[in-house]
């Protein structure tokens, strides 16, 4: 998680505080297509598993990277 919180803060730490605020208020705001799983259909709620699913072994992999590539520099 360090390694996610320098690598954020190295790219965010570039942008000017209007657009920090304007991320900031993305993140925190309520999405608007928010999922009602009452009337969601059975291949929509299968879609949203694979996306989801999807992202988290893509943040997985990024998070196994990151741990690497600091080995490496470290060994350098």
């Amino acid at each position: 998680m360090k390694l996610h919180t320098k690598y954020f803060q190295e790219k965010l730490g570039k942008l000017p505080a209007e657009q920090l605020w304007v991320i900031i208020e993305e993140l925190i705001e309520p999405h608007p297509n928010s999922f009602d799983k009452k009337s969601m259909k059975y291949d929509e709620v299968l879609e949203l598993a694979v996306v989801l699913k999807s992202s988290d072994e893509i943040f997985k992999n990024l998070e196994q990277i990151a741990i690497m590539k600091n080995e490496l520099d470290n060994i350098k």
